[in-house]
C-alpha cells in the first residue's frame, strides 16, 4: 500500500530540484486547463443575458444549441460590423487559398489566417446541424454527390450555414426553410 501510493505521486527523477519543478509545471497545466471552460462559461453567460434575440435567432436553425451559438456570437461580434457574410467568411479563415504561378493553379485550401476560436465553433455548428438539420444535410449530401470529400463538404456547409446565419441576423428573422432555400 504504501509502495502504491509512493508509485503514485513519484514523478521518476533522482533530482529534488526537477521534481519540484516538474511537480509546479503539472500544477500550473492542470490549472490552464481549467480556464478555458471558466472563460467560455461567462462568454455563454454574457451572450445569454446580452444577446437574447441574436441567440433565439440562431437556436432557431435545428442543431444550434447554447454551446455553440454563444461562443459564435462572443467571437464574431456584432452583425453590423460585417457588409456581407464574405467578411465572417474570411474574418473565420475559412476562404480557400489559391496556389498559382504563372499557368499553374494548384490545390486550394483554407487559408485559416483569422479567427480559430471562430472556426472551430463553426465547425462544431456545421457538424450538428448535418446531422439534425434536414436542409443543411441535404446541401451536404449534395456536395458529396458532387465528388467534394467530406472534409471539403463540411466546409462548403459552413459557407452555406454562414450566409443563412448573417440573412437571419440581418435580417432579425428565424430560421425558414423555405427563405433559406
Amino acid at each position: 500500500m504504501i509502495l502504491l501510493t509512493l508509485v503514485q505521486s513519484s514523478v521518476a527523477t533522482v533530482s529534488p530540484a526537477k521534481e519540484i519543478i516538474l511537480r509546479g509545471k503539472i500544477g500550473t497545466l492542470l490549472h490552464l486547463q481549467e480556464r478555458p471552460a471558466e472563460v467560455t462559461k461567462l462568454l455563454t453567460d454574457l451572450c445569454k443575458r446580452t444577446k437574447v434575440e441574436d441567440l433565439e435567432i440562431l437556436r432557431s436553425i435545428k442543431g444550434v444549441g447554447p454551446n455553440t451559438a454563444a461562443p459564435f456570437l462572443a467571437e464574431m461580434g456584432e452583425v453590423r460590423n460585417y457588409t456581407s457574410y464574405k467578411k465572417i467568411i474570411a474574418y473565420a479563415g475559412l476562404d480557400p487559398s489559391v496556389h498559382q504561378s504563372g499557368k499553374f493553379i494548384g490545390m486550394s485550401k483554407l487559408f485559416k489566417r483569422g479567427n480559430r476560436h471562430l472556426r472551430r465553433v463553426i465547425y462544431l455548428m456545421t457538424a450538428s446541424v448535418v446531422s439534425q438539420n434536414s436542409f443543411l444535410k441535404a446541401y451536404f449530401l449534395k456536395k458529396k454527390r458532387e465528388g467534394l470529400v467530406p472534409q471539403k463538404a463540411i466546409f462548403a456547409t459552413a459557407h452555406k450555414l454562414i450566409r443563412v446565419i448573417f440573412a437571419m441576423l440581418s435580417q432579425r428573422t428565424c430560421f425558414n426553410v423555405k427563405e433559406a432555400i
